[in-house]
């Protein structure tokens, strides 16, 4: 592949990156070829050193939607940056996905169970307003207050295994990628 053919389809794939980054990225492997051609080394040969275009812009992409995710702290970024790397492999695709649902299926859970044990004083408030409020029981009332405490301790550990979530979420997909690229380099 030639040097042209070689930075145009890299431009064309590279999709979560700025245009800034996406020019110092061209400029990088144009200075790539440029090297290469003084060490006397044909286009296609130095095409061929730097791999696939197409795979080296899916692996810029992943690790630029990670290192948004690591920035911006937003859900949105994250499930950029987990797109982005289950994309560089089918292999890859399991290995992200797998651990990211059940983890994620954990945390929902958790958030599901905090929310209705902090709103459990409406249920006991809709029960004193269907069948009367002399049919609330002080049983009722005892649990209801043990629940939305238990609720408002939820609400704290909740937030932290969710950010606690994030990070880790945000260090595997670095980790993974970091094993990508050795495992392709080798």
């Amino acid at each position: 592949m030639r040097r042209n053919d070689y930075l145009k389809q890299l431009h064309k794939h590279l999709k979560h990156v700025n245009d800034n980054e996406r020019q110092d990225i061209i400029n990088e492997y144009d200075t790539h070829f440029y090297s290469g051609l003084q060490e006397g080394k044909s286009e296609e040969q130095i095409a061929e050193e730097l791999g696939n275009p197409k795979q080296l812009a899916r692996e810029l992409n992943a690790s630029a939607a990670i290192e948004r995710a690591e920035q911006s702290n937003q859900v949105g970024d994250v499930s950029q940056a987990i797109l982005a790397v289950m994309g560089l492999s089918i292999l890859n695709f399991f290995v992200i996905l797998i651990p990211f649902i059940i983890i994620l299926s954990i945390v929902f859970t958790l958030i599901l169970t905090t929310v209705s044990f902090v709103l459990s004083p409406l249920a006991l408030i809709f029960k004193g307003m269907v069948e009367g409020f002399q049919e609330v029981l002080m049983l009722d009332i005892f649990v209801t207050g043990t629940m939305f405490g238990i609720g408002l301790m939820l609400f704290v550990i909740t937030y932290l295994i969710t950010k606690v979530f994030y990070i880790l979420c945000v260090k595997y997909l670095k980790w993974n990628i970091q094993v990508m690229k050795g495992s392709v380099g080798k």
